[in-house]
């Protein structure tokens, strides 16, 4: 009769155990480090927003200057944020941002 020949690379079709632990635990620490990103980005923008609060009430140099820091880090962690700040010299100004990230 006709018999059909496997060729050893047709002949391994699923992954070992083995295999599928290492992607599992791949997969987790992907999963884990977008987790991890999330709660960086949202820690730092409650610190941005907490900060953003007290120039507005007080207009101090220092805490601009670390406001617009900490926009700078939330543009590294997430590239989508977008922040204009208009210092307009008086006490406060304005800002407007935006994001691509869920609210989670």
């Amino acid at each position: 009769m006709f018999q059909r020949r496997v060729s050893a690379t047709n002949r391994k079709t699923s992954p070992s155990a083995p295999e599928l632990l290492e992607a599992r635990f791949r997969r987790f620490l992907r999963d884990f480090q977008s987790y991890e990103q999330h709660l960086e980005f949202q820690s730092t923008m409650d610190s941005f927003l907490d900060l953003y609060s007290s120039w507005k009430r007080n207009g101090d140099e220092l805490t601009k200057l670390r406001l617009v820091m900490l926009a700078f880090e939330l543009h590294r962690l997430d590239s989508a944020f977008q922040c204009d700040l208009s210092f307009d010299g008086s006490r406060g100004g304005e800002a407007s941002c935006e994001t691509s990230l869920s609210e989670t």
